[in-house]
């Protein structure tokens, strides 16, 4: 079995790592380039959110620009300005020179509190998902690195670091349910850092690919009430009109929050609403937006049909009337 990162490489690298907060809750990210105060974490951690804030160990929190985002990446890069000063770069390693039983430290912010490293092993995933319920509104990953730490909310969007202290992924997760003990936990899952340093460059240049600036849950997902409640919905609410949909045989996806000055926002999309097919095709859960949103070219309009819920600020409406919007994307 590899060694741990030496104690100076687990140093530099708590140091690089943020508490990412906004709004609704709060994850993690890392700084990757220091020079230009350039943050990486996951889209899911910012989605539909508004008020982001980045807080380094021991520091006030500071104003963090959301550059770029792709949901169906679930990457984002953001901005603060002026960089962080004694904070030095994480660097990436290569993930695919992992191999099963590795040791890798995984770094964030599990309870909103002080930075946290656990060290866990590559080793598969840890909990299986029934069907798939766990993937209604979460994106089909292209690579992920499965591993054995306790994952909790707050540790989504940090780093996954190899022995030599490099960036192997970063933490992303979905409630999968244990087989054996029928307990519902977070995936312990990483993207590749393969996968994103691919996709960074393009984010920290403006790409808004994929993310229109809302921030989504399917309808016949469970967890779409806990998610609700975060995004100020009374949960009551939004339990009814869940049921009453699925009664009804209407299938979507929830808009749980609009980000401010978003493509979607400017459209006049609102939290409440229940999306149901996008271009003229029909859509029910993440993946299969993300199936229609990928092709799309930067600054083209989407054709967005779905009903009203009558929760949240949508509750000014009847439920099940229908609503249409063109969403212009961004043009990058």
């Amino acid at each position: 079995m590899a060694d741990e990162p030496s104690p100076g490489d687990r140093e530099q690298a708590e140091a690089a790592v943020v508490q990412v907060t906004n709004n609704t809750g709060a994850g993690s990210g890392f700084v990757y380039d220091a020079g230009n105060g350039l943050i990486a974490t996951t889209a899911s951690t910012i989605a539909g959110n508004s008020g982001l804030e980045v807080i380094a160990e021991g520091k006030p929190p500071v104003t963090a620009q959301l550059l770029g985002s792709d949901l169906c990446q679930d990457l984002a890069v953001l901005k603060v300005q002026p960089p962080p000063t004694g904070v030095k770069s994480l660097p990436f390693g290569d993930s695919d020179l992992l191999f099963n039983g590795d040791v890798v430290v995984s770094l964030g912010y599990p309870d909103a509190g002080d930075p946290a490293a656990k060290t866990v092993s590559v080793s598969g995933a840890a909990y299986e998902p029934v069907g798939d319920v766990a993937h209604l509104s979460s994106p089909d990953y292209p690579s992920l690195i499965h591993h054995s730490v306790q994952m909790k909310s707050g540790l989504l969007g940090g780093p996954v670091l190899n022995k030599d202290g490099e960036v192997v992924g970063i933490n992303t997760g979905q409630t999968v349910t244990d087989k054996s003990t029928g307990e519902e936990r977070i995936a312990a899952e990483a993207i590749s850092s393969n996968q994103a340093q691919s996709e960074l460059p393009a984010l920290a240049a403006g790409s808004m690919k994929n993310d229109p600036g809302w921030w989504l849950g399917a309808v016949s997902d469970r967890d779409v009430v806990a998610w609700s409640s975060l995004a100020g919905i009374d949960k009551a609410s939004i339990q009814k009109a869940q049921k009453r949909l699925q009664d009804e045989g209407t299938d979507g996806l929830f808009v749980l929050d609009v980000r401010n000055d978003s493509a979607a926002q400017k459209a006049k999309v609102q939290q409440g609403y229940v999306i149901t097919t996008v271009n003229g095709e029909a859509v029910s859960s993440f993946p299969e937006l993300c199936d229609v949103l990928d092709p799309v070219e930067p600054g083209a309009e989407l054709s967005v049909q779905g009903v009203h819920s009558g929760v949240g600020r949508d509750s000014g409406h009847a439920f099940g009337d229908e609503w249409t919007a063109d969403v212009v994307l961004a043009d990058r």
